[in-house]
């Protein structure tokens, strides 16, 4: 496939989501979770990667209790989830910093938090460093800006996280 083709797919997917997530925020939960996977390459659902979001969600539910599930799928992206929440955005947020951070597998879980307008509570609004790299201890985002890693080191460090979930 084609990289303009791919980055067109995968453009679309996210506009679709970004569309369900703004349904979902219409609802009035007073904290809305949108669970996914954070895998690096064309590859978004590598062997593994559906049994790893399905423990997330599972442990998600756990952790949070009263998740109330507004829509999921799989797309071009991977899985992903919307659940409603009556939990304090902040205090959602921290279980789901909590549950990234369980296990090295678990830093492929992205679980993005909104308040009722819609806003993203990141890290930082919590005094919370970013989130680490796939290979270095280097913030994430600076990573994915400069280039550091190339695409067969992150695809090597994608299938050594999902390993557990293979067998």
């Amino acid at each position: 496939m084609s990289s303009a083709k791919l980055k067109s797919e995968l453009l679309a997917a996210r506009d679709r989501r970004h569309a369900a997530l703004l349904q979902a925020l219409a609802q009035g939960w007073r904290a809305t979770l949108f669970l996914s996977l954070a895998v690096p390459g064309a590859d978004k659902t590598p062997a593994g990667a559906l049994h790893l979001f399905s423990w997330a969600r599972q442990e998600a539910e756990a952790a949070c209790g009263g998740l109330t599930g507004l829509r999921e799928g799989r797309d071009r992206l991977g899985p992903f989830a919307i659940l409603g929440s009556i939990m304090e955005p902040p205090e959602l947020k921290n279980i789901c910093i909590g549950l990234e951070a369980v296990a090295p597998f678990a830093r492929l879980i992205d679980a993005d938090v909104y308040d009722p307008r819609g806003a993203a509570v990141d890290r930082a609004a919590l005094g919370l460093p970013p989130r680490p790299c796939l290979v270095c201890t280097a913030p994430a985002r600076e990573c994915i800006r400069l280039g550091r890693h190339d695409g067969a080191e992150l695809s090597r460090r994608v299938h050594e996280l999902l390993a557990p979930f293979t067998g």
